[in-house]
């Protein structure tokens, strides 16, 4: 049996369920991506910002409409981070880094390096207050040592912000209550309206830790000064939000801690039963996958009807039934579904409770080919290698192999990168061999790793 033959023949002892069980390399899971792809690219980001500061201005508005002599001075109080300065690059240096919470001491590195911008709309409105002779205090927490609130007020200078001076920033260095600034503020001055994009930039009531349902009940409480004396900006990636969640705002990246935010993500949910049915599966708990897969494929769910198929041909929960197999596994066929089209062909190729039949096998791995199978796409490949079902034609797999290999399967890319190599159904091209060797070796192929060192020594 030659080395393509018997790497298909090892993917028979592997579970063929439903697609969306596969892996994803790592660093595409990270937590914080469909976080900052919103923040880095969605008008609907940036349209929020515009809506602040336009709810903002209607309520200055109406306040200097509103003034009588004698009244004291207008003010707005601002948070500066996420408030009307943007940190975008720094969010996109850490993913791209490979992280997946905030790192202090990176943000340190960041500040220093005044990269921050103005948020979409900041400047309009801050300008519109100084045109019309209302303060902006801006009230901000930061530490990066002795330096902090240089740094901070060259942040709002190289913005371009105006009220960018001593007397209209404030720091807090050693705690993030802004409540007694605030409250000195407004003794002298009538603040119009407020701004941040954390519920503590407003009050410190809503400063609750490790307690989810505490700052939700804290800020129900207040519901109707949001829009009114409270306007506040989106940010998914962080602030106190997050104490409400680890007790902290600035959790460290542990195991426990992403653990805990998968909690938090899904405090409310779907109980799916197919999903919950893969679960158990995966944790070895044939029967309980079994209880849930087989209601789900008598109501016609072609993934309950394919798994339930997949039990009885490798005897998972029940006796193993290659009839039984088949017959669920057909209908989930009939169904366009790709995985059962795959196995069905498997159990032709190997004679699993039918006659050995390649010919009836290709038919079945060319259905599941169409569907986007690339173990289907590199079973055909390896038929068309051996002559098994078809004329043997080793240009033919190999274009079967190129299919699979480019969706990226493993097996596929070795057995290429050898043909390429050796110059079988293809021009030898040492080139191609290595793109192809290098690709399964990245993935962790053994055999491939061993030819491509082969190949540069």
């Amino acid at each position: 049996m030659n080395r393509a033959r018997c790497l298909l023949a090892a993917i028979l002892a592997l579970l063929v369920l439903d697609a969306s069980a596969q892996n994803v390399p790592d660093d595409t899971r990270n937590p914080l991506l469909y976080a900052l792809a919103w923040k880095q690219t969605a008008a609907e980001y940036e349209a929020l910002y515009h809506q602040g500061f336009n709810v903002a201005r209607l309520h200055v508005e109406a306040a200097l409409a509103a003034r009588q002599p004698g009244d004291k001075p207008l003010a707005v109080i601002s948070d500066v981070d996420d408030t009307v300065l943007h940190a975008l690059t720094y969010w996109g240096h850490l993913v791209r880094d490979g992280r997946d919470f905030f790192d202090d001491a990176d943000w340190d590195r960041w500040v220093a390096a005044n990269l921050a911008t103005p948020t979409p709309g900041a400047i309009d409105f801050l300008e519109f207050c100084r045109a019309n002779g209302v303060e902006v205090f801006y009230v901000t927490n930061r530490d990066q040592g002795e330096n902090t609130y240089e740094l901070a007020l060259q942040h709002l200078r190289s913005a371009g912000l105006p009220f960018a001076d001593p007397e209209h920033l404030t720091v807090l260095r050693e705690t993030s209550n802004k409540e007694p600034r605030q409250d000195e503020l407004m003794a002298q001055y009538d603040v119009v309206v407020l701004l941040g994009d954390s519920l503590n930039d407003f009050r410190r009531k809503y400063y609750v830790r490790g307690d989810i349902d505490g700052r939700l009940a804290a800020m129900r409480e207040d519901r109707a000064k949001f829009g009114i004396d409270y306007v506040i900006f989106p940010n998914p990636t962080d602030g106190h939000w997050l104490a409400g969640i680890f007790g902290d705002s600035e959790p460290p990246a542990t195991p426990a801690n992403r653990q805990t935010l998968l909690e938090a993500a899904s405090r409310q949910t779907w109980d799916d039963p197919l999903a919950r049915a893969r679960r158990a599966y995966f944790e070895g708990d044939f029967t309980t996958a079994l209880s849930l897969w087989r209601p789900l494929a008598e109501q016609g769910v072609a993934n309950a009807q394919n798994n339930l198929g997949i039990l009885y041909r490798n005897g998972e929960g029940l006796l193993q039934d290659f009839d039984e197999a088949r017959r669920w596994l057909q209908l989930a066929a009939a169904q366009g579904h790709a995985r059962a089209q795959f196995s069905l062909g498997m159990m032709y190729d190997f004679g699993q409770g039918v006659a050995q039949n390649p010919e009836q096998a290709l038919i079945w791995y060319q259905q599941a080919a169409a569907g986007g199978d690339a173990d289907a796409e590199f079973n055909i490949g390896t038929l068309h290698a051996e002559g098994r079902g078809v004329p043997q034609n080793a240009g033919e797999a190999a274009r079967w192999y190129r299919l699979a290999a480019a969706q990226g399967h493993v097996n596929a890319q070795a057995v290429l990168g050898r043909m390429y190599l050796r110059g079988e159904g293809v021009p030898q091209d040492r080139d191609e061999a290595r793109r192809w060797l290098q690709q399964a070796a990245e993935q962790g192929h053994g055999d491939a790793l061993e030819q491509l060192q082969g190949l540069d020594g």
